[in-house]
């Protein structure tokens, strides 16, 4: 497993990583995700 590491200066940088946190992406985007990174 490969994670990045996050590290938040601001109170917006946080908001924004929890919304990331969030992100859903359907079959068709992971397997582009899959192909881009092999």
């Amino acid at each position: 497993m490969t994670a990045p590491i996050a590290s938040a200066t601001s109170v917006a940088q946080v908001e924004s990583f929890a919304r990331a946190a969030q992100l859903t992406l359907n079959a068709a985007q992971l397997a582009r995700l899959e192909i881009a990174s092999a």
